[in-house]
Formats: structure tokens, sequence, C-alpha cells
């Protein structure tokens, strides 16, 4: 009975260490040979210790693998949110305490606070911020998605590489933008504070997009590969069946790379009342065209992807359709407001030099913008309808 036992034992315990890349002899373990009761029983015991020891040590390989990965998730989430939380205050201080960021940034020293505005010059400054500013809504949303999208082990999804990118093509435009102004622009422009501030408090967001493009998105080439794709897409018009709401998605897109490559490249504002006669609010304003092609737009291709999945209902979606109905918002507001403002402040010299320099017609032609405006605030409500009340 025991001979049996031994045999069964160390054929079980042989076929088990074979398995586990572990050689053994045969013919030591062959139920021919009979062993003392003794030795028996140690090798037994031997035996089972051993397995029970690489069991333990199998399961511990797996805890400690999936712990590795949790813990990397839990670094690309706090990397993202700390990205927020980096950008928030120069954001909060461009949209509320624009005399602030001109004095000490732009070596502006006439600036005046919203809303008590003396002269044309300060008013067009603070409006060429504000408006710029308003895009950094979407980067901050971006953030927050690539954080949550980060705690749930999404982050190799095209929705956030996306993100990722447009947060890494937006922040390292205007950084390249400061820096070309303090070398070649006029006075008052851009100074070393300037860019190492903006610097400093962009890098965490840009290690994080950058980190999570090239761990989940393939790196450059992945980029690549998938702007190709995305690209070949919007070529497409033939698709018939195509739905409305894609389609419109598709036209906000090349819109905005139009407007906003205007705006980014052209000597004079295309669709201001005035063209700003000052260099600085000028620099200024070319930023919001950065900011619309590298920021708005590539949330704007996320959600004609999404449309055309019918995803739109999904909590990324829907936040970032609020975060660029409230910019549009901003945006709207400020040239309602300023526009007012400046025929209110404005002297007739300044507003025959103002209408002389401008391309549009300049103040005198105010109420043709009417229609546009109008326009301007009927695409923010999709953008806010989509994101209150876009189903799954």
């Amino acid at each position: 009975m025991l001979s049996s036992t031994i045999t069964t034992t160390s054929k079980a315990s042989s076929s088990f260490l074979v398995q586990n890349g572990f050689a053994t002899n045969t013919r030591a373990s062959s139920s021919s040979r009979r062993c003392p009761p003794g030795l028996a029983k140690k090798m037994i015991t031997t035996t089972n210790n051993t397995i029970k020891a690489m069991a333990s040590s199998s399961s511990s390989s797996s805890s400690s693998s999936s712990s590795n990965e949790s813990n990397d998730e839990s670094n690309e989430t706090n990397a993202f949110r700390l990205s927020g939380i980096a950008l928030l205050p120069i954001s909060l201080a461009n949209l509320f305490n624009t005399p602030e960021t001109l004095t000490t940034f732009l070596d502006f020293k006439d600036a005046e606070q919203f809303p008590d505005f003396t002269t044309v010059e300060t008013l067009t400054h603070w409006s060429n911020l504000f408006g710029s500013d308003a895009f950094s809504l979407i980067t901050l949303c971006s953030c927050y998605v690539l954080a949550d999208a980060a705690e749930n082990n999404r982050l190799n999804s095209q929705t956030y590489q996306r993100l990722a990118v447009g947060n890494v093509l937006v922040l390292a435009s205007v950084i390249g933008a400061l820096a070309l102004t303090q070398v070649v622009g006029e006075a008052p422009r851009p100074n070393a504070s300037a860019i190492a501030t903006f610097t400093g408090l962009s890098l965490p967001c840009l290690f994080a997009s950058v980190g999570a493009i090239n761990t989940h998105g393939g790196g450059f080439a992945g980029v690549s590969d998938l702007f190709a794709k995305d690209w070949d897409d919007l070529k497409d018009f033939s698709n018939k069946d195509a739905s409305y709401l894609s389609r419109y998605y598709k036209l906000s897109f090349f819109t905005t790379l139009i407007v906003g490559g205007a705006f980014a490249f052209s000597p004079t504002s295309p669709l201001s009342a005035i063209n700003e006669p000052y260099a600085s609010a000028e620099f200024i304003r070319r930023l919001f065209g950065l900011g619309a092609v590298f920021g708005l737009a590539p949330a704007q291709f996320v959600l004609l992807d999404a449309s055309k999945r019918n995803r739109l209902g999904g909590g990324t979606f829907k936040k970032l359709n609020l975060s660029i109905a409230a910019s549009i918002f901003l945006i709207d507001f400020m040239t309602v407001w300023g526009f007012g403002k400046i025929a209110e402040i404005a002297t007739p010299d300044q507003i025959q030099v103002l209408n002389e320099a401008s391309a549009t017609g300049g103040i005198s032609q105010i109420y043709n913008y009417v229609g546009a405006i109008s326009v301007s605030l009927a695409i923010a409500g999709v953008y806010l309808y989509q994101g209150l009340f876009a189903k799954k």
C-alpha cells in the first residue's frame, strides 16, 4: 500500500516539475524502486512542500504584476490631475485679473481692470487676452477626462490619444509663440518671466500627455498612423448615411481650422470690428488662433468621431461639449460687450483711425456682426444641448 502511494506521488510530482520547467530523473522516480517507510514519508513531505512553495511563488508573481499595473495607472491619474491643477491658476488669472497678467508678463504698464476701461488700447488688450484664454477651459477639461481614463485603464483608446496629442500641440505652440515673440517681436512683448512661468506650469501636462502617447499610443509612429487614418476620414464626404450631427461636427472642425488659422497667421484680425494697431494686442490675438487650431479643433474631431459611433452620451463627450460651449459663450460675451464699450469710450478721431485700419468696416459697421454673433450663439447652443441631453 505504501509502495503504491509512493509510486503515485512520485509520478505526480515528476509531472508537475516537468510542466513547470524543471528537469527530473524519471528513472529515480520509477515505480520499480522501493523505499524504506521513513524515507518514503520524507519524500512525500518534501514533494508537498515543493508544490506549495511553487504555487505560492506563482501567486506572488501574479499579485506583484497586478500591483505594478495598478501603480502605473495611479501615477498616470495623478499626473493628469496635477496637470489641471498647475494650469488652473494662470487660466483663472487671465480671465478675471487680466491687468496682472498684462503688467507682469507683457510689460504693458497701462492695463485696466474689467469693466472700468477708459482707453481703447487697454480694452483691446483685455478683449484679446480674455478671448484667447477661453480656450483654456477645453484644455482643463481634457486633463480631467484623461485623468479619469487613466484611472479606468482606457488611455489606449484613440479618443484619449487624440486629446493627449491636442494638449501637446496647443501648449507647445503657445510656448513657441512666446519665445519667438520675445526674441523678434515689438515692445511691449512677452518677457522672460512669461516664458518661464507658462512653460513651468505647462510641463506637467506636457509630460503626462507625451507619456500617455508613448506608453499607450505607440509613440510618434502611433500618432502618425492615427493622423493618417483621421485625415482619410475627414476627406471622405461620400458617406450618404452620415448623420446630420456628424456632418455638423465635421463642418465645425474645418471652420475652426480656417478661422483659427486666419487669427493666428493673418496680419489683420479677420473677424474683428477693428484692427488692433498695437503689437502686443496683435500677439495676444494670434494666441487666440493657436488656441482654436490646436485646442478647439482636436476636441471637435473627438466629438465628430463619437457622433459617428453614437457615443455622444458618454461622460467624456458630454464634458467636452460643455467645455466648448462655455468657451464660445465667453468669446461671444467678450465680442458683444467689447464692441459696445469701444463705441462708448473711443473719440471721433480714434474711431476714424480704427475704421481706416480695419479690413471690415470698423466700428461704424458693428451691426453687420449681429448675424455673426447670432450664428456663434446658435453653434454654442448645439454644444450645450449635446453636453446636457445627449443619450447613450
